[in-house]
């Protein structure tokens, strides 16, 4: 671990230099999120007492089945949302540049997304969904309304943008991240007319990554899940493909193609769940453990346990960040998959997403 961590540090010193010609594609969501902690109680001794853990709001919850009742939330904060916007902006804040092609406001760009960094370069074809993020100590509960969201397809994002413009972005790029594919209602169709429009019209002559992230997909039938899969491994003859999934999404692929409960054992998860997946690289990830797999094995590195977070909403939009930044930087899945713990760690820690030198000083 030390040569590999020694590796990261040369990368993260050489970091502008290789990121210099480096382009990310980035789509297709957008949210506006509000962060709430969910009242318990409020006394005079203690003041407002605030429920800590998933397991405490559903006993409470569970408890009031047959009558009525209120919850009262107090907002921490109001700012951009969405798997896409979130990890463009961490990337952008370690120096790359992002096109993002996205829900961000129609006709002009909605207020929580002027904070983008610079690095970020928007292209928004309708208006973003609005989540309710109710954070606990032990996770989160995401409360999401679509608006124009699910209304939107692939013949909307070319008619708003221009295919010309979308062939610029995609074609263009080194990296090409597609996540929160749940959470579109025509996903499919989007990532279909990529392929057919963009991809497979012009000549790629330099392989390039792709990135997915399914995101909670528990709403979704198996049906679309596995022509999702499919649509991936087409992505894959265009380049190195990447599938990134939480252990929720983990069990629920596994289900889908194994009709069965997963194995308790998220690596035994993961060993079956590669063979069946015709890509380059999977890895699985929750808060106490992260494995990779590829073709030259299974590469297993633990992130540092936070038990009271600053912010946990975004966590893994930050680790996806991490992990593309070092196949970005040129380090191999195995160093690739512990920047993305450290990213997702300071991010947690601290609320912001990292840049390179914050990142080189959690290596130092």
């Amino acid at each position: 671990m030390k040569e590999k961590l020694k590796q990261i540090q040369e990368h993260l010193q050489n970091a502008p230099a290789l990121l210099a010609n480096k382009k990310v594609a980035a789509g297709f969501d957008g949210f506006v999120d509000s962060i709430v902690k969910v009242v318990n109680y409020k006394s005079d001794d203690a003041g407002t007492v605030f429920f800590r853990t998933i397991s405490e709001f559903g006993g409470y919850i569970s408890g009031k089945s047959g009558s009525g009742f209120s919850l009262e939330s107090e907002e921490l904060v109001q700012k951009l949302g969405g798997n896409m916007p979130i990890m463009a902006n961490a990337l952008a804040s370690m120096g790359v540049g992002v096109d993002c092609v996205g829900a961000f406001g129609v006709p002009t760009v909605v207020p929580a997304f002027a904070g983008m960094h610079a690095n970020c370069n928007l292209y928004s074809f309708t208006n973003p969904g609005f989540t309710t993020a109710m954070e606990f100590a032990d996770g989160k509960i995401m409360l999401a309304q679509m608006t124009d969201l699910n209304r939107s397809d692939w013949n909307t994002i070319k008619q708003t943008i221009g295919l010309e413009k979308l062939k610029e972005i995609f074609t263009g790029a080194n990296l090409i991240c597609l996540v929160n594919w749940s959470e579109l209602d025509h996903s499919n169709n989007i990532w279909q007319g990529l392929l057919d429009d963009v991809l497979a019209d012009n000549a790629i002559h330099q392989p390039k990554q792709f990135f997915f992230d399914l995101s909670d997909c528990s709403k979704r039938r198996a049906e679309a899940i596995s022509s999702a899969i499919k649509l991936i491994e087409q992505f894959g003859t265009y380049g190195k493909a990447t599938l990134s999934l939480n252990r929720n999404e983990a069990n629920i692929l596994y289900n889908t193609f194994f009709n069965g409960a997963p194995p308790a054992d998220l690596q035994a998860t993961g060993n079956k769940l590669f063979t069946r997946l015709n890509i380059d690289t999977l890895i699985i990830h929750n808060s106490k453990i992260s494995v990779a797999w590829d073709s030259d094995g299974v590469y297993v590195n633990e992130p540092i346990f936070i038990a009271e977070p600053k912010i946990s909403t975004g966590a893994g939009d930050n680790f996806n960040a991490g992990y593309c930044m070092g196949k970005l930087l040129g380090l191999d899945v195995e160093a690739s998959l512990v920047m993305a713990n450290a990213t997702s760690n300071i991010y947690i820690n601290t609320g912001e997403s990292p840049g390179i030198e914050a990142l080189s000083s959690h290596f130092s």
